[in-house]
């Protein structure tokens, strides 16, 4: 149960009508050569806030609510490639960009014109549009846009695309590092903009981020300095250790502590931190997908490319099997149906995941591809009527969120699955930053 997996269990979720599911499409309200992005944003702002549902924020413990709100708030329009930069008016900083990592938006239903599909010879990410039709036999107002209602799952993924965020919470130092609970505190500050601009203000505040992290983090609420470590395991060994956490028993979270990884940029890592990490976000994800989906769930997931860049794909799939692993060990996942992981580039990672989820029985483990294999489009639409326990389940997209700007509302189509999604559907106007209900469910 998701109280289980999380307690406090806020009294109040957002809903989903028991007839909304994933395997019927239906006709939505958009006209068939309008930008759905743009008329979904634009409903919401004008107040129809029915039309796309805020999200549930499902959130660590050690995240205050002031925290979360400019988080949710306070994004820039648009971060490609780039974290904070100062003297730009930025308001969310490098460390305060890995915070958004234990603070994941689902959105209960997102409206999408089309199934999700990444093709090179197709221009890259992208979308096979479901088409147009009349909204009734006797509308003579022109046909709107055929729409899939899912779940979409805005997790913020753990950003090593350079240096400055996840790679310097995790990496080992010349010195101790002494982590500190900042809601030990008398009162939680943050930043003001203004303040942000200033790189020693700045450089205090994030170190103070970066205690707070690595306080709940780690079992001794420290990281010790990068000479007192003399066995970190390469690239190959680490993957085959995270690997044993999978496939054989023993308690997890003690397993990874004084463990390290020693990757190719020549940067110490501590696999604890890794793991916790994972852990955090499988946790807050899970239980909110459990809470929101009275009918069941299909969950789909694509690793992360960009995002990946200083650690490696490999080895951030393993941090996430783990990290169920030690869920799946503890915890029934009573609503999950169906768990489709692309295993495009990662051929091993599927009977790696069965292990992952041996006990749960009920859930079918299977590759992505092996759900957008029906009719229509170059790539196959999503099906599951051969799979009879994804029947009337939600299909739970998860995207690569970026932390630092809302990438979702401005990001064009074929740079990545921010963009695909983005642009196809309505999740921009659920997560747009100035609807009055976007904090209204916070657990």
């Amino acid at each position: 149960m998701a109280i289980e997996l999380k307690p406090n269990f806020p009294s109040e979720i957002p809903r989903l009508n028991p007839r909304c599911r994933s395997d019927e499409l239906h006709v939505s309200m958009v006209p068939s050569h309008e930008d759905p992005r743009i008329v979904y944003l634009k409903a919401v702002r004008e107040g129809n806030l029915l039309i796309a549902p805020p999200p549930l924020i499902s959130r660590s413990d050690f995240v205050p609510q002031v925290l979360v709100e400019l988080l949710m708030r306070k994004k820039k329009n648009s971060a490609l490639g780039v974290k904070f930069l100062s003297k730009r008016g930025d308001e969310i900083t490098d460390m305060e960009g890995a915070m958004h990592t234990f603070v994941t938006p689902l959105v209960p239903r997102c409206e999408m014109i089309g199934d999700y599909r990444y093709a090179s010879s197709l221009g890259g990410h992208g979308i096979d549009r479901f088409g147009d039709r009349s909204r009734t036999l006797l509308d003579s107002e022109g046909k709107c846009q055929i729409t899939r209602s899912v779940v979409l799952s805005a997790s913020i993924q753990m950003d090593f695309e350079n240096s400055r965020v996840m790679l310097k919470v995790c990496k080992l130092g010349t010195k101790q590092f002494i982590g500190h609970d900042l809601l030990s505190d008398n009162e939680w500050n943050t930043l003001d903009s203004k303040s942000k601009q200033d790189e020693k203000l700045r450089h205090e505040y994030d170190e103070s981020l970066h205690c707070h992290m690595v306080y709940h983090l780690t079992e001794t609420h420290r990281l010790p300095p990068r000479k007192e470590v003399e066995d970190a395991m390469d690239v190959e060994s680490t993957i085959t250790f995270l690997e044993s956490l999978v496939t054989t028993p023993g308690d997890i979270p003690e397993r990874v502590v004084g463990k390290f990884t020693e990757l190719n940029n020549d940067q110490i890592m501590s696999l604890e931190v890794l793991f916790n990490v994972a852990l955090h976000q499988a946790r807050n994800e899970f239980a909110a997908l459990e809470a929101l989906c009275a009918r069941g769930y299909v969950y789909t997931y694509d690793p992360a490319s960009i995002f990946a860049r200083e650690i490696g794909a490999e080895i951030l799939n393993r941090l996430l099997l783990a990290a169920l692993k030690h869920l799946s060990d503890h915890h029934k996942f009573e609503k999950m149906r169906v768990f489709g992981f692309n295993d495009y580039a990662d051929r091993n990672i599927l009977s790696l995941l069965c292990q992952a989820l041996a006990k749960q029985q009920h859930v079918k483990v299977m590759s992505k591809q092996d759900l957008f294999n029906g009719p229509g489009g170059p790539a196959g639409l999503y099906d599951v009527t051969h799979i009879p326990e994804a029947e009337g389940a939600m299909l739970v997209v998860h995207n690569n969120s970026d932390g630092f700007g809302q990438n979702i509302e401005t990001e064009g189509m074929f740079g990545s699955l921010d963009g695909a999604i983005g642009s196809s559907s309505s999740a921009a106007a659920s997560l747009e930053r100035k609807r009055k209900d976007l904090l209204d469910f916070i657990w």
